[in-house]
């Protein structure tokens, strides 16, 4: 029997995490899978249905011939169905010079909540916390191939593989998982020869992929995003930066000697990851999803976005950014701030409501990015229909002009971007699927 191994080496982008049931600390709503020396670790699984769905794009569709069977649903598909000939055997992930030692601080947590449509205020009970990867990384995948019929993994095979755009874990439209084919080897080894069956009894592990896989393929997966726009900080720019003194144990003996002091009022931080502030994927989508509701409702009438907070799952709003039981088709990145300059604390006071005077105990600060640039990235995860694109130049105009803000305490002057090169005009939004009932609710 010929097998054919295979080495992908990956890198991942920060931001990223493979969920585990939460044991250890009770306040992570969502927590990552650690291996014994407490780093992230991605298990084979985590990667496969990426891969299957790359080789199920493909024409012909390969994902059957080379990754087996989809679950059987009676038993007569039971019958017929046959085992995966490629194997993903393991992974190894190494997080290089970026945790500079220090595994816990290589981890973070992130804070997400739901906003209200109509108060447009923080929902209720809605907060969610997340712990994922602070730092990206090279990820190393072995793949093995048993030829049943006596053939090896073909060279169209492996090329379909080198074009693969692999995704890890949870959050892939809001700008987590997102990583790169750079490194493919192969080789074919026959155990039922007598030098094949020197180095399969003598190589184990990565060794036995190490000695076998010599041939190096040219990756050639494209990345492009689907829309790209860059804006310009002009009125301070503050999203919160979850709980930092979960994150590691020197913000956590930073954050009690700050309250030992007693003078020191507490200080709200944009979100930074490895000293950089960024714009979370999962804020973009919140900002562009949310206008996008209103544009359709304003053209279309109530009925045509979400009718409720959750379960609606049947507008078009949903179709395409997604809901509980279905993937979106977009997914927002993560916009790390370029140039960014960041100002000493901003001291507030709350104002009592009855006296004017300043409240008790209600002292605080707060650290925003006072300027800089940020690029908006979009990819595409699917079909989507020429009107998606020109609703979102829509929102992005209202954020330009100052209709919308970005982050927190836009109704206080910060949150203000505006576009570097705004577009001089744009298409009007039009939804097939709606304009029927539009035209109905016209002649009515």
């Amino acid at each position: 029997m010929i097998i054919t191994l295979v080495t992908a080496t990956i890198e991942v982008e920060p931001g990223w995490a493979v969920g585990a049931v939460t044991h250890s600390d009770p306040t992570v709503d969502r927590d990552i899978l650690l291996d014994a020396a407490e780093r992230p670790w991605v298990p084979g699984s985590a990667l496969a249905g990426s891969l299957r769905a790359h080789l199920r794009a493909a024409r012909p569709p390969a994902d059957e011939r080379l990754m087996g069977s989809p679950p059987a649903h009676n038993k007569a598909e039971a019958d017929r169905s046959i085992a995966s000939p490629l194997w993903i055997v393991g992974c190894a992930f190494d997080p290089g010079d970026a945790a500079d030692g220090d595994t816990v601080d290589a981890l973070e947590i992130a804070g997400q909540t739901a906003i209200h449509r109509e108060r447009g205020a923080a929902t209720e009970k809605s907060l969610r916390i997340s712990r994922l990867a602070a730092s990206g990384g090279c990820l190393t995948v072995y793949l093995r191939h048993d030829a049943a019929n006596g053939q090896p993994l073909s060279d169209a095979d492996l090329k379909l593989i080198s074009t693969w755009r692999p995704a890890i874990g949870r959050d892939r439209t809001k700008g987590s998982g997102r990583a790169t084919l750079v490194h493919l080897k192969s080789g074919i080894i026959d155990p039922a020869t007598s030098a094949g069956a020197r180095i399969w009894l003598t190589q184990d592990g990565p060794e036995l992929f190490t000695a076998v896989a010599t041939r190096e393929l040219i990756c050639s997966a494209e990345d492009h995003p689907w829309l790209e726009a860059r804006f310009d900080i002009t009125d301070g720019l503050l999203i919160g930066d979850g709980l930092p003194k979960l994150t590691s144990p020197k913000a956590a003996r930073r954050d009690q000697t700050s309250a030992e002091d007693g003078r020191r009022p507490p200080v709200a931080r944009s979100r930074q990851r490895t000293g950089r502030p960024l714009i979370p994927g999962s804020a973009w989508k919140g900002i562009i999803r949310s206008r996008t509701e209103f544009i359709i409702r304003s053209r279309y009438g109530e009925e045509a976005a979400c009718q409720q907070q959750t379960d609606c799952c049947t507008c078009v709003t949903c179709e395409v950014f997604g809901h509980q039981g279905q993937r979106g088709l977009l997914a927002f990145r993560d916009s790390y701030i370029e140039q960014a300059r960041v100002e000493p604390e901003r001291t507030h006071v709350g104002i009592d409501r009855v006296t004017g005077g300043s409240r008790d105990a209600l002292l605080f600060q707060t650290q925003p990015v006072a300027a800089g640039q940020v690029v908006l990235r979009i990819d595409q995860l699917g079909d989507v229909q020429p009107w998606v694109r020109a609703t979102i130049w829509h929102v992005l105009r209202d954020i330009h002009d100052g209709l919308i803000g970005v982050g927190s305490r836009t109704t206080r002057g910060l949150g203000t971007l505006r576009l570097a090169d705004p577009p001089s005009s744009l298409e009007p939004v039009v939804i097939p699927s709606l304009e029927s009932s539009a035209e109905r609710e016209v002649t009515t």
